[in-house]
């Protein structure tokens, strides 16, 4: 046994030890290979070795010491795991020998975890399953899972659905207590547990413009003549009249926060009996409303708005083809309606182009990006993808939806109250100085003259307005769209750079999307004068990566869908715009269905087929590997500010227009390559070719 005096040396010789070490804490950050990082809390990146890395997962939170390797790069030593993040994940059941194991679908972890015997829960070999970790790798690089689901077999019916909602832990089931809700709900649809006095609205023709299978039907549109121009009218469907925020039902909202439309299927934020029956704005059914009701003068200003609490009966329901039609084409229209909707529908349609142009002189329109529609087989594997074009009819809606969402915001703004706010700040700060160079370099004096504070909406409206007015700053513009933020929620009043406009609240569709569920409440709390339970930042935080959550879901089942729809497809040609552009080539989406792809522009350098494993001898001596066929050196020239690549005489910028034939698809990476196809030559070019192969 030591003495005390031992004692008291050791703890001593511990102490210096530790203080003679540069101790740092920082997260764990994969890579492709072996390797990875410790992404330390000062700001630098300590580079971890293969067999460190085998005993921390990407996320980990660890405590290292820090030394120099004969690379001269930072390196650390794992010292104390602090914590760690990853409990549960999805991914493939594999069998080696005599060995199970789980490869995860985890972002930045490229090993296998070992399943033990008692933990596989009869999984299969390729299976999909949702696995646990039940010990980290932490102490001596050998971590172990169990099997919690066993999601399904890559041939199973629609196992892209069942996979991504276990990966994502999409919330798609309701639990007794919502079902207990719903029940009381159903049973009592017209009463309103909120007791607000509503004006009754029924006898006014409103109707609800949708895409033909739509039945979560949100808002519905009436427009008048008025002595100062036009009055529109926005009703919008109340859930909140019957589902308390405080409620089950109330609370399972706020936990999904929007409705996730899954290609073939979507997750409803509320049952569908609600969003599809109770609450939707079915013809000829009285239901309760929120009504925007604004006035508009024949430039599109908005004059006046207000809010009111209504019952409203839509009196059809019409798609957008049909109201299209009857816009464009009257007088080849199918459409049979009373003459009160069609002067509507005319009036609405006035309205929409005014608007349209207020926005352009006023705030800001940008260009349209197209919509594809993905028709699922009875496998639920895509069977066509439909290009969609936007009709005069769903423009019409979307002013009237963009109209009543300033107004909202407006309204919010103007109480000093704590509504949901849509915003958005313009450029990422972290990109502030390239996008001060870039206006430099191709706006020169006149960049002076707009101002230098691109965080003040006047400063960043005037920018843009300008930069679309002049084709000649396409490429500069498309490049300066690259460096924004995306827009976000907040419970202060906020510009939206964006859009353009001071204030924006979305309040239109409150059965698909919480935020517009949430500041119904809001309306209805300050037309009443009472008070109503605010949302918390923690909520706030919460709902932001719950809806991130579901877009990021939504993305990766649809590459998935497409990866194997274009497996198909190898060789196609198609028309398609540049969208992405780094240092080695170029992405591009195709004009037809909207696939995305990458197009390799710069040489890699080629290998010897003598050294490779699929031809020659092995040696280094094979005939046909002496490169002959390679190409010559390339001129590259990658310019990351305005994000173009010149490549020998060629330069390939964003939004330009290319044609491209599909190359390979790689399903597992989820990845598709695609190389240009050159322009066809001209009839003069063609002819004089001919002519000298016949000489």
């Amino acid at each position: 046994m030591l003495s005390s005096n031992a004692l008291n040396q050791l703890t001593q010789l511990k102490k210096d030890i530790r203080a003679s070490k540069d101790y740092a804490e920082g997260v764990v950050r994969g890579t492709q290979g072996r390797y990875g990082f410790a992404m330390l809390d000062d700001g630098r990146e300590a580079f971890i070795n293969p067999d460190q890395m085998q005993r921390v997962f990407p996320g980990d939170r660890v405590e290292v010491t820090l030394t120099s390797n004969d690379k001269g790069q930072l390196e650390a030593t794992l010292e104390k795991l602090i914590r760690t993040e990853l409990k549960e994940f999805v991914g493939t059941y594999l069998v080696r020998g005599k060995g199970h194991f789980v490869i995860p679908d985890v972002s930045q972890l490229n090993r296998w975890v070992f399943l033990p015997p008692k933990s596989r829960a009869g999984a299969k070999d390729g299976e999909y399953i949702r696995a646990r970790i039940t010990r980290h790798p932490f102490e001596d690089g050998k971590g172990q899972a169990r099997v919690v689901d066993r999601i399904g077999a890559p041939t199973d019916e629609a196992i892209e659905r069942k996979y991504i909602l276990s990966k994502f832990q999409l919330r798609h089931q309701w639990r007794e207590p919502h079902n207990a809700q719903l029940e009381q709900v159903i049973a009592n649809p017209v009463i309103t547990p909120d007791g607000l006095e509503r004006t009754d609205l029924t006898t006014l023709p409103f109707v609800t413009i949708d895409s033909e299978t739509t039945r979560d039907m949100d808002d519905a549109l009436f427009a008048r003549e008025t002595e100062n121009g036009l009055e529109i009218m926005v009703a919008i469907a109340d859930p909140s009249a019957g589902i308390p925020w405080d409620s089950a039902l109330g609370k399972e909202a706020l936990s999904r926060g929007q409705t996730v439309y899954l290609p073939g299927q979507s997750v409803p934020m509320l049952p569908e009996a609600l969003s599809h029956d109770i609450y939707s704005l079915v013809p000829n059914t009285p239901r309760p409303a929120v009504v925007c009701t604004l006035s508009a003068d024949s430039e599109g200003n908005i004059t006046h708005f207000d809010f009111s609490l209504a019952t409203i009966q839509s009196a059809a329901k019409l798609s957008y083809d049909g109201v299209s039609e009857f816009l464009d084409t009257p007088e080849k229209a199918s459409l049979e309606l009373d003459e009160s909707i069609q002067h509507s529908l005319t009036l609405l349609a006035t309205f929409a182009k005014a608007r349209l142009q207020y926005r352009q002189q006023h705030a800001l329109v940008m260009a349209e990006r197209t919509d594809y529609d993905f028709r699922l087989n009875a496998q639920g594997k895509i069977e066509e993808i439909i290009r969609l074009e936007r009709n005069s009819a769903q423009k019409l809606v979307e002013e009237a939806m963009l109209a009543t969402n300033v107004c909202a915001g407006q309204f919010f703004a103007e109480k000093n109250s704590n509504g949901l706010f849509s915003s958005h700040a313009g450029f990422r700060p972290d990109r502030a100085e390239q996008v001060s160079r870039l206006l430099k370099a191709h706006l020169g004096d006149e960049a002076k003259s707009i101002g230098e504070d691109f965080t003040t909406l006047d400063t960043y409206r005037t920018l843009i307005q300008r930069l679309q007015a002049n084709n000649e700053h396409t490429t500069l513009l498309a490049a300066l769209k690259r460096q924004l933020k995306p827009s976000e929620l907040s419970l202060s009043p906020q510009p939206h750079l964006g859009l353009g406009f001071d204030f924006y609240a979305n309040v239109t569709s409150p059965i698909r999307r919480i935020q517009d569920f949430y500041n119904h409440l809001l309306i209805k709390s300050l037309l009443s004068e009472q008070t109503t339970s605010s949302l918390r930042e923690e909520q706030l935080e919460a709902l932001k990566e719950v809806n991130s959550n579901g877009r990021t879901a939504c993305r990766q089942m649809e590459l998935w869908l497409v990866c194997q729809y274009m497996q198909q497809h190898i060789g196609a040609e198609y028309d398609a715009q540049v969208v992405m552009v780094n240092s080695q080539g170029i992405g591009v989406r195709a004009e037809a269905n909207g696939v995305e792809a990458y197009v390799q522009l710069r040489e890699r350098p080629a290998k010897n087929k003598g050294d490779s494993n699929k031809g020659g001898n092995g040696k280094g001596d094979n005939s046909k590997g002496d490169n002959s066929n390679s190409k010559a050196v390339q001129k590259v020239d990658f310019n990351p500010d305005l994000l173009t690549l010149s490549v020998d005489d060629t330069t390939y910028a964003l939004d330009q227009s290319v044609k491209i034939k599909i190359q390979s698809v790689d399903l597992e990476k989820r990845q598709i390559t695609a190389q240009l196809v050159p322009p066809a030559p001209s009839k003069q070019e063609s002819d004089f070719t001919e002519t000298t192969e016949l000489s």
